[in-house]
């Protein structure tokens, strides 16, 4: 405990001698809030606002010390978007990608712009979970859709949990919706897949499983019926 404080101390010295302070929580917490909204203009200009002030010292080389600053800024991001309603494995994924991002980076001004990318990318994705403003009924149906995306679906399942019958829910779905239960499904399913074809590099039979697929060359079919190809294949094209 005396070597916290000590530590504490010494730093808390260290920085009032290098005129740096850690930026005002007040301003952090209005970042999240922006985030959340979602309003990317003013979460950019919080940002900005942030980053005028000195950068905390994480590390004797310049580099590492700002990719340890980044690597803060994606968990603050995270966790904001999980806290605007987006589900925590879409966060984790995002959050996972671009940590990766920021290890590779190999110049301080590459770095810089990473973060204002990655605002962008959180920002997009609440902005997608917000867009989804139906009925109480809808919402719930929606929500345990996406919550349970990695498992085989269907309208039977869903109807239950919201005690309506199938028939029914599907109708009242697709009049406000405009498409059906089960092309939704696949939509959000096939977003959850390019999310880990894309964000992760986890070989393909582990996400077919995560997926619950019977197998791999069923898992490959899905993909190239609802990607145009298969999963090898778009991984390819669009991982960086």
């Amino acid at each position: 405990m005396d070597d916290i404080k000590l530590i504490l101390e010494r730093n808390m010295v260290k920085n009032r001698y290098q005129n740096y302070s850690h930026p005002p929580y007040a301003l952090e917490k209005k970042l999240v809030q922006a985030i959340q909204k979602p309003d990317l203009e003013e979460s950019i200009s919080l940002l900005n606002e942030i980053n005028l002030l000195e950068r905390a010292n994480l590390s004797h080389k310049p580099l590492n010390s700002l990719k340890n600053s980044l690597i803060a800024s994606c968990t603050i991001f995270t966790r904001a978007i999980i806290g605007a309603g987006v589900d925590s494995e879409s966060a984790f994924i995002l959050s996972d990608h671009y940590i990766n991002v920021i290890d590779e980076s190999d110049t301080v001004a590459k770095t810089v712009k990473i973060e204002y990318m990655m605002l962008e990318s959180f920002i997009r994705i609440v902005t997608t979970h917000k867009s989804y403003t139906y009925s109480p009924t809808i919402n719930k149906v929606i929500s345990y859709i996406k919550k349970n995306i990695e498992k085989k679906l269907s309208i039977e399942d869903v109807a239950n949990t919201i005690c309506l019958h199938p028939n029914y829910l599907s109708r009242l779905f697709k009049t406000e919706v405009g498409i059906t239960v089960l092309e939704y499904i696949h939509s959000e399913r096939i977003a959850a897949i390019k999310n880990f074809l894309v964000h992760t590099n986890m070989p393909l039979r582990d996400i077919s499983d995560i997926f619950e697929f019977a197998n791999p060359s069923y898992f490959t079919a899905y993909c190239h019926k609802h990607l145009g190809m298969t999963a090898r294949e778009y991984r390819k094209r669009h991982m960086k």
